[in-house]
């Protein structure tokens, strides 16, 4: 839920289904948005679903249901189930064009094997005598118009459509077949009569348009078959996901082992786990060790050993070992069904690319009815033969494909968010999709995310009354409530040390400045100079650890500096090849980061960053501020609009992810990350940030093509099929036409699939090859 004034809207996902193409979501989302209280609609016609942010006291949810209802489509409160399919209608489905086909190629044998000198019989010959044109217009009437009975959905769903006002696919394809049928009866009947009355028919059985009205159903149902299978593939990221966790688990209960359904599993419950097996939900090892693959959530395939306190992830593959685990998170809150869905999420969202492909969606039909309209009219008024205009008319009416249209976008965000899934790669939106494709500018925090976020302590100064031991272990105390790196460092180096740490009050922290409190009685401070004081006669010290790379924090008391201690961050080792991809992606790179500046322009130049390009000693909160500077040009100094990506961890980082036009969290896709972010990295690895960005641009790529691909194909076909080419020979049949449109569609979705082998290390070769170059 979120608050507007004083509103309360709730985000809601709905499950849609009737929705044959773009026109119908278009429908259902004029539907919806007409009632008062509903603030956001987005339906998407892949997943057949439909969010809804609204104001539950001014429409309920049954409300909304019976507003898509009213628009004739079936909807119900939840989020579609992603699975293969009803398998009991996808074989009807599948017997439906079986039957279909088989009666459509006697059909083809009776209507044109002669013309390939294919043997007719005498009984059927068009231009044979007396009753024989009239047996061979029957006997396509008979084949013809069960195929029409089997495939009546289409003109059911197409014509009720045009009496709420909301005229699809359906109607075009119900229009076109129909137009057909109905004209091929009016000849047979003619020929009937003229074969009675003994009148030359010969003339008359080249008009007929049996073949016509049963092949555009057939090809379409073709189409749609071929079309759904591949778009069942586009999901396959999600099913994988869910098809790793096991439906049983071993759970100890009183002492002994059952074997249980994995949906039964509690919080709390201990799971035992053996080598070969997988883990049911999210948990804890409380004894025991293996390794475990948890390349389901890494992406990595190398086994990682576990052991008692380390956590294990739903779906993972306990390679060897056997332990027992205490069960935190099942269900839905596994962290592979957050990831699941994430990847629908995203598919279900709209790139702002996609938003004239809507509008033109939403007025498609009419105008599509009215060029055939039009067609037939000037074939007519030209002096034309009837059958020739409406032959023409019923072709635009078939090759018109609203269809590719609404699948530009989703099959190619849905395929592009499940290849990244599989690299570890989350994203959350089409919008973050469509930014991280144009981003040109990256934004990096230092601690855990250029760097391992493990500091140590390097370096302990003494400026003489202290001892080493004294002075780290007042620091370790005055850090011992800290959750800070460098605090973690320090009481981690008193402890190896053995340093005795004393108790602390009155503790204050400042941040991005350091901490005080009293230990023994005696206030302290530890932080960086300018909190602490000054660094004192210890200041040319703690320049030179600021120039190795070092974080220097000085301790101090009412009376002058006591010391400084030293900790480092070990660089990750992808940082380097990281940040010189994004170079070679054309993004100029910015390191954030609260260190000084001798210590942070020390480690840019370690990864290749500039000192230019530096921000030193900014506090959490203004790193905000600073990604806003650099989006609008002020901090760049070319005043130009730009493309931001803020990459950090996710939790002290958030307001800046936020603010960025894409923010990515690096981490095991903790639960802070996954809401502040727009795209988490599991691997822990900046460079997965350069992979982003060319999933972006490949994806971005892929919607483009599929777009020019839609528009370019109406644009361009609906003039032939028009006849525009009919003085220079070239001419479409209903039958082409209706082969053309569901190849259009299925073009779509086979070029979007690409993406689910997009290859990141080919990618990332071939921009740092040319970037060298």
């Amino acid at each position: 839920m979120r608050a507007l004034g004083f509103v309360i809207l709730t985000k809601q996902k709905f499950t849609v289904t009737g929705m044959s193409c773009s026109a119908c979501s278009a429908a259902v989302t004029r539907a919806v948005e007409a009632l008062p209280g509903v603030a956001d609609v987005s339906v998407s016609l892949l997943t057949g679903s439909m969010a809804v942010t609204y104001d539950e006291g001014a429409v309920p949810a049954e409300e909304i249901c019976r507003a898509v209802d009213r628009a004739g489509y079936s909807t119900s409160v939840g989020a579609p189930r992603v699975s293969d399919g009803d398998d009991t209608e996808w074989k009807k489905k599948k017997t439906r064009l079986i039957i279909s086909a088989v009666l459509c190629v006697v059909l083809m044998y009776f209507t044109m094997g002669h013309m390939i000198g294919l043997p007719v019989p005498p009984f059927a010959d068009p231009h044979g005598a007396g009753y024989a044109p009239a047996v061979f217009a029957a006997i396509q009437f008979v084949l013809a118009t069960p195929i029409l009975i089997i495939n009546r959905h289409y003109f059911t769903d197409g014509f009720k459509a045009v009496f709420r006002g909301a005229a699809n696919m359906n109607t075009l394809i119900a229009t076109g077949a129909g137009a057909s049928y109905i004209y091929a009866i009016y000849m047979t009947v003619r020929i009937f009569i003229d074969a009675a009355s003994g009148g030359e028919t010969h003339g008359l059985t080249g008009h007929l348009y049996y073949e016509s009205a049963a092949m555009i159903p057939v090809l379409i149902s073709l189409g749609k078959t071929l079309e759904g299978r591949e778009n069942r593939k586009t999901a396959g990221a999600i099913r994988a996901l869910l098809s790793m966790t096991p439906e049983t688990a071993e759970i100890e209960r009183d002492g002994s082992v059952m074997t249980v359904s994995a949906d039964l599993i509690e919080k709390g419950d201990t799971v035992v786990l053996r080598a070969g097996g997988r883990v049911p939900c999210d948990g804890v090892i409380v004894s025991g060790s293996g390794a475990a693959d948890e390349s389901i959530v890494t992406g990595e395939s190398v086994p990682v050993e576990k052991t008692e306190g380390d956590t294990l992830v739903a779906g993972s593959l306990f390679v060897s070992g056997f332990c027992r685990m205490e069960a935190q998170k099942t269900g839905d809150e596994t962290t592979v069904a957050q990831i699941a869905s994430l990847v629908e999420e995203a598919a279900s969202t709209k790139a702002p690319v996609q938003k004239l492909a809507d509008k033109i969606s939403g007025i498609f039909v009419p105008i599509v009815v009215a060029i055939a309209a039009l067609t037939f009219a000037v074939w007519m008024f030209t002096g034309h033969p009837f059958h020739d205009a409406l032959g023409y008319g019923i072709c635009v009416l078939v090759i018109s494909c609203p269809c590719a249209l609404g699948l530009a976008t989703p099959t190619a965000v849905m395929c592009g968010v499940g290849r990244g899934a599989k690299l570890g790669i989350l994203i959350k939106s089409a919008d973050a999709i469509e930014s991280l494709g144009k981003a040109d500018v990256v934004l990096t925090d230092k601690t855990g995310t250029l760097t391992e976020g493990e500091m140590e302590v390097t370096d302990v100064v003494s400026a003489g009354e202290r001892t080493e031991e004294e002075i780290l272990g007042i620091a370790a105390s005055l850090e011992s409530s800290s959750e800070h790196p460098i605090g973690k460092a320090i009481r981690r180096g008193a402890d190896l040390r053995g340093i005795r740490i004393p108790k602390t009050e009155g503790f204050f922290a400042e941040p991005g400045g350091g901490i005080r409190g009293k230990v023994d009685g005696v206030e302290y401070k530890l932080g960086n100079p300018g909190f602490s004081g000054g660094a004192g006669e210890l200041s040319e010290k703690v320049d030179a650890l600021s120039a190795a790379g070092r974080t220097p924090v000085v301790l101090s008391d009412e009376n002058g500096v006591l010391g400084v201690i030293a900790v480092r961050d070990r660089i990750k080792k992808t940082s380097r090849a990281a940040v010189a991809a994004f170079r070679a992606l054309g993004c100029g790179v910015v390191m954030l980061t609260g260190d000084n500046k001798i210590t942070a322009e020390a480690v840019g130049a370690e990864i290749g960053i500039d000192g230019d390009h530096v921000i030193s000693s900014v506090k959490p909160e203004e790193k905000d501020r600073v990604v806003a500077s650099v989006m609008s040009g002020e901090r760049t100094g070319d005043g130009k609009r730009h493309v931001t990506l803020m990459i950090g961890d996710g939790v002290n980082d958030s307001p800046s992810l936020a603010r960025a036009d894409v923010g990515i969290a690096v981490g095991a896709g903790t639960d802070v990350a996954i809401e502040s972010a727009d795209v988490v990295l599991t691997k822990n690895s900046l460079k997965d940030g350069a992979r982003a960005i060319l999933l972006g641009r490949a994806v971005m790529r892929c919607v483009r093509q599929n777009l020019v691909w839609a528009f370019f194909y109406n644009v361009l076909l609906i003039p032939v099929a028009a006849g525009v080419l009919a003085p220079l020979g070239v001419t479409l049949t209903p039958m082409i036409s209706a082969a053309a449109m569901s190849v259009s569609s299925l073009t779509v979705v086979t070029n979007a699939l690409r993406l689910t082998r997009w290859d990141p290390e080919k990618a990332e070769r071939k921009i740092l090859n040319n970037y060298e170059n």
